[in-house]
């Protein structure tokens, strides 16, 4: 039968690991918090009972979140938080990052972020968390943020919609990149957006002037990114439809948000 009471001893142990360090503790400090009351050996038994039993939340090896004492099992730190601590060197981007800026609000169970190395899925408490591999030249955009006194890095929104068109090209990431420029275009920084464009890939550059003109945007500026390149691209592999200005090929799906 599991142990679904903290002993007394258990109980002080978390409320001064929660005390010295707040919610995320690594073993060593488990260990030297415990020192005075168990061996090593003892506290490690004592960690996997803990973790077994919900008390403590296992974010990686060495790494632990307690719980939440009067809601036992359940990982309130924000998923944004999460996925730095999964991955150090990594930015929360793509949804996850526009739910964060307030541009994006459907529920979702994943959290995906861009880092340098690659790694696999992780899931934890019903939420999975992906990592994109990116070259160093691409790895920028991010801002550092403190959420419940907790540090992570999340994407701009300008380099969130990039990330989406440069990493994960689709109909659908181009019809959220489409709909988030027309619906946002207030609160977004479009000379940040053309900054950042000018260190991507001729092809994300393209896909954006496409969708300003689309949108009926100035697109001038992000014309003069393709200066001396002649270069044909597709957005798509199988695309048959040709924008002379951009060199492009597209799907004639778009041509719907056309403006008259």
């Amino acid at each position: 039968m599991k142990q679904t009471i903290l002993s007394t001893k258990q109980s002080e142990l978390l409320e001064s690991l929660i005390v010295a360090h707040g919610r995320i503790v690594t073993s060593s400090q488990i260990y030297d918090k415990a020192k005075d009351v168990w061996s090593q050996q003892q506290t490690k038994k004592v960690i996997g009972k803990l973790a077994e039993n919900g008390w403590l939340i296992r974010i990686k090896r060495g790494l632990y979140a307690v719980s939440d004492l009067s809601n036992r099992g359940f990982l309130s730190l924000s998923p944004h938080v999460v996925a730095n601590l999964l991955v150090k060197d990594s930015y929360v981007s793509f949804e996850s990052a526009l739910s964060y800026r307030g541009l994006f609000d459907q529920l979702t169970n994943k959290v995906i972020s861009v880092s340098k190395s690659r790694y696999k899925a992780i899931p934890i408490n019903a939420i999975e968390y992906d990592f994109v591999k990116v070259q160093e030249k691409w790895f920028f955009g991010w801002e550092d943020v403190v959420i419940e006194n907790q540090k992570g890095r999340i994407a701009t929104a300008e380099k969130a919609l990039i990330d989406t068109i440069q990493f994960h090209k689709s109909k659908y990431s181009v019809d959220l990149v489409i709909e988030k420029l027309h619906s946002n275009l207030d609160s977004l920084d479009i000379d940040r957006l053309h900054e950042y464009l000018a260190k991507m890939s001729t092809t994300t550059v393209k896909v954006f002037g496409f969708i300003f003109d689309l949108l009926g945007m100035d697109s001038s500026h992000i014309h003069s990114l393709l200066k001396n390149k002649r270069s044909t691209d597709w957005m798509f592999a199988d695309d048959k439809k040709f924008s002379a200005k951009w060199r492009l090929y597209y799907d004639e799906y778009f041509d719907k948000y056309q403006k008259n």
